[in-house]
């Protein structure tokens, strides 16, 4: 990899040690951030790309919404103990090291012996409209795509596939966002068929939108290989397409 941007839900503390590290290896880090955002069905997130620090306004926002991921993890929690598969709130705050998310809730769920994978763990209780799912408090799309353009961010569509749209309406809730400033839509994911990557790249050229993407590699242990973006790869000069876009409109 030459180029790695780092995107932690709602999050900009990793970035300072990523880009140290990346001076170090010959690495380009690009800073990012990963917003969780309500959608009109399914789930919704948006990243975020800048180029350079992130204003001091929009980091203070992302503290805003940590906390109230943190609201929702207490809800789950506490569904989840309703349910007879108790598990500890201190202990999703400690494996999460930081913003928590809803892997770091299957992993204790795991662990106590409730499951035996994390994605049982998604499968029975934390997915979208599982048993102990709370939908999120933060930004709509809306909010959150004139967020990244007020703070000079370039904003992307993340795994478009989980908003469970059909084309139609996938097609009319992008060109939305797309005027009023989204500037890409993820084409390039290793789970994506080519089938899908077609249809997502043909939205972006419809609405002028860069084809961007990603591995999605959360960590050490999972089946996804960091810079893995699939068959055709991502084009080598998708961030620098994504931050000209905002360039471009400033």
């Amino acid at each position: 990899m030459g180029v790695l941007a780092v995107t932690a839900h709602d999050s900009l503390e990793a970035v300072p040690a990523a880009i140290a590290a990346g001076g170090r290896l010959g690495v380009r880090v690009v800073p990012g951030v990963e917003l969780s955002v309500k959608a009109p069905s399914g789930s919704m997130h948006l990243l975020a790309y800048f180029d350079g620090t992130a204003p001091a306004q929009f980091a203070d926002r992302l503290v805003e919404l940590r906390r109230a991921r943190e609201r929702r993890a207490e809800r789950i929690v506490s569904r989840l103990s309703r349910l007879g598969v108790p598990i500890r709130m201190e202990d999703v705050a400690a494996r999460a090291g930081g913003a928590i998310g809803r892997p770091h809730i299957a992993e204790p769920l795991l662990a106590a012996g409730h499951v035996t994978t994390r994605q049982e763990a998604f499968d029975r209780y934390l997915a979208d409209g599982g048993d102990a799912w709370v939908p999120h408090e933060g930004l709509g799309a809306e909010d959150a795509v004139r967020l990244v353009a007020d703070a000079g961010g370039a904003s992307s569509l993340a795994h478009p596939g989980t908003l469970r749209m059909a084309p139609d309406q996938l097609a009319g809730f992008v060109r939305r966002l797309a005027g009023i400033g989204l500037t890409g839509i993820e084409v390039h994911r290793p789970e994506h068929t080519a089938e899908r990557r077609h249809a997502y790249g043909r939205l972006a050229e419809r609405f002028g939108l860069v084809p961007s993407g990603g591995s999605d590699f959360h960590h050490p242990g999972g089946v996804v290989r960091p810079g893995d973006t699939g068959n055709p790869p991502l084009p080598a000069d998708t961030a620098d397409r994504l931050l000209a876009a905002v360039h471009a409109g400033s």
